[in-house]
C-alpha cells in the first residue's frame, strides 16, 4: 500500500555552484565543474525519487529556503549551470517530473540578488500596466492570495523558470520568489508554518537596523515589536548584498571573498576585518552623503566609533559564536536572536495578515546556520512552545568535522505537519549517521502522520539511501582533507615569511650596530 505523499519538500543551504558545496562535481585537486553533478548529488536525486514514488498523491511542491545559489562567491554562469545540473539531477526522472510544475523560492544572504532581479521586474511590470509605483517592493505578501488574486500577485524569477524550463519534461516548470518569508496555512486557520532562509536572525545581516536604533529618538532595532520586515528589508537589502555580491571586489580581505568563511571563525581577524569593513563603510558614507568619519552623531560619538562598534557586535560576535558553538546548534546568543524575529517582525506579519499568533499551533522552518536540528522553543506571543525546525547546509568549509553540521530535509503534508529527513552529519566517528526521519519529540510525535509515513518511506527505499551516505562521507572527508592540507600550506608559508622577516630584522640589527 503506498504512502501519502508530502505537500511541500523543502531544501536550503545547497550553495550550488560553489567548491565547497558536496554536491558540486570537483576533481581530486578539488576544482569545481559547476555543470556536472556530484556522486552525492546523484545519489540523492535517486534515492530521493525512489522515496517519492512510494507515495501516493499528487508531486509535491518543492520549496527552496535559501542559499540554494551560491552566488555571492561563484559567477554568474557557474551557478546557472549548477542550477540546471541540480534540475536535470533531482527534479526530473527520465524527462517525468518529479515535483510539482511550481517550485517557491525563499532567497537567502548568498541568493539575495534574485530578489533584487524580482523587484526590479516587478517594478518594469507595473510601469508595463501604467502604474508609476514610488518604490520598490520590500518584501512579498506572507500568505499568497486566493483565487484570481494568487496569480497576479505572483514574482516569478524568469532566470530560473527559463533554466528550469528547458529541461526534458519540465516545460511548464515556473519558480516564483517568495521573500522574506514565506506563509503556510491550513483550510481552518489554526495551523501556521513560516519559512525563512534564516540571514535575519543572525544579527550581522540586520547591521543597518542596529545601527538605525542607536540614532537619537529611535529604538526600533532594540524592540522586536516596532520591527517589520520592511523595515528589514529596506535598512539592510543593500547591505546584504554588499556582503555576498560586491565582496569579492572589494579588496577587503586581500585574498577574495571566499575567506571570509575563516576569518568568521576567528575572532582576532574578524576584529581586523570588521575594522577595513568599517573604514570602508565611512568612505562610502562621506562620498554619498557627505558625512565623515569625525561627525559627531550624539553625545561625542563618532560616525566612525557607531559603525565600527555596529560591526564588532556582530562580525565579531559572529566569529566567537562559531568557534565555540561547534558542539551545540544554537548558542545562547543565537536562542535570543531567533526569539527576537520570532517575537517581533514575524509576529507582526502574522497579525497584519489578520490572525491571532497567540491562538496559532505555529511551527518555523530556515537554514542558514548549516546545523540540521528540531526542537520547540517558548517565545512571547505565542501560547504554545513554537515548533522549530533546521534544514541545515550542504557544504564542507572547514577542515575539522563537527557533529553538528548536516543536512536535512523538510516533508510537509497537507494539513502542515512536518517531519524532518536528516540525510547526513559530519562523520565525525568514521561514519555518517544513517539517513532517518526525526521529529520534535512528544505529544507533536505522536500525533505526526507525516513522522510515520516518511519513516516508512525511509525504510522501503533504503539501498538507495544506504548509498548516498556512502558517497555523502566520501565528499564530506574527502573536502576535509583537501581543506586541512590547504590550511598546513598556508601555515607553512605564513611560518616562512615570518622566519624571512626575522633573519631581515636580525641583519638590520647587526649593521645598525656595526
Amino acid at each position: 500500500m503506498a504512502l501519502k505523499a508530502p505537500r511541500y519538500v523543502c531544501l536550503s543551504d545547497l550553495h550550488l555552484g560553489a567548491a565547497y558545496s558536496i554536491l558540486t562535481y570537483a576533481d581530486a585537486q578539488g576544482r569545481p565543474d559547476p555543470g556536472r553533478p556530484s556522486d552525492t548529488q546523484i545519489a540523492f536525486g535517486s534515492a530521493l525519487r525512489e522515496l517519492l514514488s512510494t507515495t501516493d498523491g499528487p508531486p509535491p511542491t518543492l520549496i527552496l529556503l535559501g542559499d540554494v545559489l551560491d552566488m555571492g562567491l561563484s559567477p554568474m554562469g557557474d551557478v546557472a549551470a549548477a542550477f540546471r545540473c541540480f534540475v536535470e539531477t533531482v527534479m526530473q526522472d527520465g524527462g517525468r517530473p518529479v515535483f510539482a510544475p511550481r517550485v517557491l523560492y525563499v532567497p537567502g544572504n548568498h541568493d539575495h540578488h534574485l530578489w533584487r532581479i524580482a523587484q526590479d521586474q516587478q517594478y518594469q511590470d507595473a510601469l508595463q500596466q501604467g502604474r508609476v509605483e514610488d518604490d520598490l517592493i520590500k518584501h512579498t505578501a506572507l500568505f499568497e492570495p486566493a483565487g484570481e488574486e494568487a496569480e497576479a500577485s505572483r514574482i516569478g524569477s524568469a532566470m530560473l523558470t527559463r533554466l528550469a524550463a528547458g529541461c526534458p519534461g519540465l516545460a511548464d516548470a515556473r519558480v516564483d520568489i517568495a521573500y522574506p518569508n514565506l506563509g503556510l496555512l491550513d483550510a481552518s486557520r489554526k495551523r501556521c508554518v513560516v519559512l525563512h532562509h534564516g540571514h535575519y536572525i543572525d544579527p550581522m545581516y540586520r547591521v543597518m537596523t542596529m545601527l538605525n536604533a542607536q540614532a537619537p529618538g529611535r529604538s526600533a532595532g532594540r524592540n522586536p515589536a516596532a520591527v517589520t520586515v520592511s523595515d528589514l528589508e529596506g535598512q539592510n537589502g543593500a547591505w546584504v548584498d554588499f556582503m555576498w555580491s560586491d565582496l569579492g571586489s572589494s579588496g577587503l580581505t586581500g585574498a577574495g571573498a571566499g575567506k571570509l568563511y575563516e576569518v568568521m571563525r576567528d575572532a582576532a581577524a574578524s576584529h581586523d576585518f570588521s575594522q577595513r569593513l568599517a573604514a570602508l563603510l565611512v568612505a562610502k558614507l562621506d562620498q554619498n552623503f557627505g558625512m565623515s568619519g569625525s561627525t559627531d552623531v550624539f553625545q561625542g560619538v563618532t560616525v566612525s566609533q557607531l559603525v565600527l562598534g555596529a560591526l564588532d557586535a556582530t562580525l565579531g560576535r559572529g566569529a566567537e559564536s562559531q568557534r565555540d558553538g561547534y558542539a551545540e546548534v544554537m548558542s545562547t546568543d543565537d536562542v535570543a536572536d531567533l526569539r527576537w524575529y520570532l517575537s517581533g517582525p514575524v509576529k507582526l506579519q502574522l497579525e497584519q495578515a489578520g490572525l491571532q499568533p497567540s491562538a496559532l499551533d505555529f511551527s518555523f522552518v530556515f537554514g542558514h546556520s548549516h546545523k540540521p536540528f528540531e526542537d520547540e522553543l517558548p517565545v512571547p506571543g505565542y501560547d504554545r512552545p513554537v515548533g522549530i525546525f533546521n534544514t541545515g547546509g550542504w557544504v564542507m568549509d572547514q577542515p575539522t568535522m563537527t557533529s553538528t553540521q548536516g543536512a536535512s530535509a523538510m516533508f510537509i503534508d497537507d494539513a502542515l505537519n512536518i517531519a524532518s529527513l536528516r540525510l547526513f552529519n559530519d562523520p565525525v566517528n568514521g561514519r555518517v549517521p544513517p539517513v532517518h526521519a526525526r521529529g520534535i519529540g512528544g505529544f507533536r510525535d505522536r500525533d505526526n502522520p507525516m513522522l510515520a509515513a516518511l519513516a516508512a518511506g525511509i525504510e522501503r527505499s533504503a539501498p538507495a539511501w544506504e548509498a548516498f551516505s556512502r558517497h555523502a562521507q566520501q565528499a564530506t572527508q574527502s573536502r576535509a582533507t583537501l581543506l586541512l592540507d590547504e590550511f598546513f600550506t598556508a601555515s607553512v608559508s605564513v611560518l616562512a615569511d615570518a622566519r624571512a622577516g626575522m633573519a631581515a630584522r636580525t641583519r638590520t640589527a647587526a649593521r645598525t650596530q656595526a
